[in-house]
């Protein structure tokens, strides 16, 4: 409840902060802005009502039309929130400074002329509003091409000679909802077939909604391919979707779940270890599913070359002192668009690419989907084939 209360309150600051700074500065009739106050509203309604939808009755043709109509006017409204702050911060401490000048020289000061005061309002929320329309045109393009592939060669001391050079594909955050379908899906898996890999890996956050209704756009999964098989981990995602509906799924279409557990794959007489671990918040939802990296990596040796999977990178914390040679990961997006990509680190330690911490090195994928608005801005998706070479 407390979590539901905190949206509702962002919704609303969000959309009326907005409307608030741009409405009643225009220079439109009395009509015009009691319409845009009414256009407002409706954006910032759509989108608890787009969430409903998704679960409520995600089979409905008027779903999928309202999800694309809700998510991307929020990412409108989030691309030019922070300008719009950062410019009145801007004109509140411009201002403090000069009361400060004036009291200091114990002078009154010249008077703002509320006449160029508003046409500076006005000129900046155009060129605002402008902006933000053009970026998000250009942010639904980006998120709603195929996913460009990322190559990245990982140095491993351990690799036996053996897997020198073998290709893990790494696909993740896909997100499969109501603007994320089975069309998209079919492009991904194509590209990444099209990669030859030895190994797939999905690490978590599948998709958006439960099974029984998204199943079926995220089916073409099943034509992925890789000779050593298809791995897949729990992101938070799936616990908020029904957890069960989605391991099932995952099945279905030929993943091994790994939920705490690890398996060894074998080439020309040599082995290596891939574990997966479930989502570090996973026990908060479902206690049986607490993430434990000394369980999945029970019965393997130090001395053997062990990857994990784990959704979040702040995984890293819990993996790193069991000498994991590599961790592969999702959830940040890479931040997904300006700006709110500076924020992620805030919450994980690294936010995309390969990395080392401590002993063990971190790939972070910037994601092969999106979530919520459909804009992908500064940070694209990728599917991620990790070849690993010997050191």
């Amino acid at each position: 409840m407390s979590f539901l209360i905190t949206a509702l309150t962002l919704l609303l600051f969000i959309y009326l902060y907005v409307g608030i700074r741009v409405i009643p500065a225009s220079r439109l009739g009395r009509k015009a802005r009691i319409l845009l106050w009414i256009f407002l509203v409706v954006c910032m309604v759509s989108v608890p009502a787009a969430v409903a939808a998704r679960y409520l009755f995600p089979t409905h043709w008027i779903s999928t039309p309202l999800a694309w109509f809700a998510y991307g006017g929020f990412g409108f409204f989030t691309l030019i929130l922070p300008v719009l702050i950062l410019r009145d911060s801007a004109w509140g401490l411009r201002g403090l400074i000069k009361k400060f000048q004036a009291k200091s020289e114990k002078t009154t000061g010249q008077t703002a002329d509320p006449g160029r005061r508003l046409f500076l309002l006005n000129t900046t929320n155009a060129a605002v509003l402008g902006a933000g329309g053009v970026l998000t045109g250009y942010g639904v393009a980006q998120a709603v091409q195929t996913p460009g592939v990322v190559q990245v060669d990982v140095p491993l001391p351990k690799l036996p000679a053996a897997f020198h050079g073998f290709k893990i594909l790494q696909i993740t955050d896909l997100h499969v909802s109501l603007t994320v379908k089975a069309d998209y899906v079919r492009r991904v898996v194509e590209r990444s077939n099209a990669q030859n890999p030895d190994l797939v890996v999905f690490t978590g956050d599948m998709a958006d909604g439960p099974a029984r209704e998204l199943g079926k756009e995220a089916h073409p999964l099943a034509r992925l391919q890789a000779p050593f098989g298809k791995y897949f981990v729990t992101g938070n995602h799936e616990y908020y979707s029904g957890v069960e509906g989605w391991l099932a799924l995952a099945r279905d279409i030929g993943f091994a779940p790994l939920l705490n557990e690890h398996v060894s794959l074998e080439q020309a007489g040599e082995k290596m270890i891939l574990a997966g671990i479930t989502d570090f918040r996973a026990h908060t939802i479902v206690p049986d599913h607490l993430s434990d990296p000394g369980k999945a990596l029970k019965g393997s040796s130090p001395d053997q070359l062990r990857i994990m999977l784990a959704h979040q990178p702040k995984s890293i914390y819990q993996v790193a002192p069991y000498d994991v040679d590599l961790m592969i990961s999702g959830h940040t997006h890479g931040g997904q668009y300006l700006p709110w990509n500076f924020m992620v680190p805030l919450d994980q330690p690294y936010v995309h690419g390969l990395h080392r911490h401590e002993n063990t090195q971190i790939y972070v994928s910037r994601g092969t989907g999106y979530w919520g608005p459909p804009l992908r801005i500064g940070a694209p998706s990728e599917i991620t084939v990790l070849r690993l070479v010997q050191a």
